[in-house]
């Protein structure tokens, strides 16, 4: 009996994920959606076109929106974010935040010191007193991505990127979507040992993420018609 309550609260907070998500939307039903990581780009009028046409644009993390007089590359759309508990901030980070969902996924859950500038981001002095955040715990969200990449994963061996959970998102909850994404490097090289950026700089691939298996699960979804990779 606990067992089954547990997967119906779990089923629930997905639910109220999704609601979340929806809420921001620029147009409902959502019909297109583009989820956008922190890789470089290259300017491309087209991509930033097809991203901000999007009804759903998720972005992850340090992510950066074209700014006046720049040439179009990643577009200017963004209704949700998804910030792990320590990312590095950019100038589009809170910028029109009343305007947008955060959401700070459970995963890869560190304790770091006080006054830490890259510390426990819901306790930094950076984040707006008005600013609230959806959590993506664990078990609702971060069990099933793990499952996706390996269903035989041991508890704690697997993190997913906030990329990728950013995409399974968008996917699982939208299926009938027309979902697109770009930014994604490990899709070109899933042995990376440090991520590039598009605002700038290299951080280290964390030892949990399973590039290779996120790029099997991305590479099914393209395989299968349910995902296009925006070049």
């Amino acid at each position: 009996m606990l067992r089954a309550e547990l997967e119906a609260t779990r089923d629930a907070q997905w639910d109220h994920i999704r609601e979340y998500l929806l809420a921001y939307a620029a147009r409902r039903p959502v019909r297109t959606i583009a989820v956008v990581g922190n890789a470089p780009l290259a300017p491309d009028a087209g991509r930033a076109a097809t991203i901000d046409a999007a009804d759903l644009v998720i972005r992850a993390n340090a992510f950066v929106l074209d700014g006046p007089g720049e040439e179009p590359t990643s577009g200017t759309a963004c209704h949700a974010v998804l910030f792990s508990r320590a990312t590095t901030m950019t100038p589009s980070s809170l910028r029109g935040y009343r305007d947008r969902a955060y959401l700070v996924p459970q995963q890869g859950w560190v304790q770091y010191r006080t006054g830490d500038h890259i510390g426990l981001l819901l306790h930094a002095g950076f984040w707006p007193d008005d600013l609230g955040a959806m959590p993506l715990p664990n078990g609702a969200v971060k069990a099933r991505v793990v499952h996706a990449l390996d269903p035989t994963a041991r508890p704690g061996s697997v993190i997913p990127t906030t990329g990728l959970t950013a995409l399974f998102l968008a996917h699982e909850m939208f299926p009938d979507a027309d979902l697109v994404g770009t930014g994604f490097s490990f899709l070109e090289d899933e042995r990376q040992t440090s991520w590039a950026h598009h605002s700038g700089g290299h951080t280290k691939v964390n030892w949990q993420h399973h590039l290779d298996l996120e790029a099997a699960l991305l590479r099914s979804w393209i395989a299968d018609g349910s995902l296009r990779i925006l070049s």
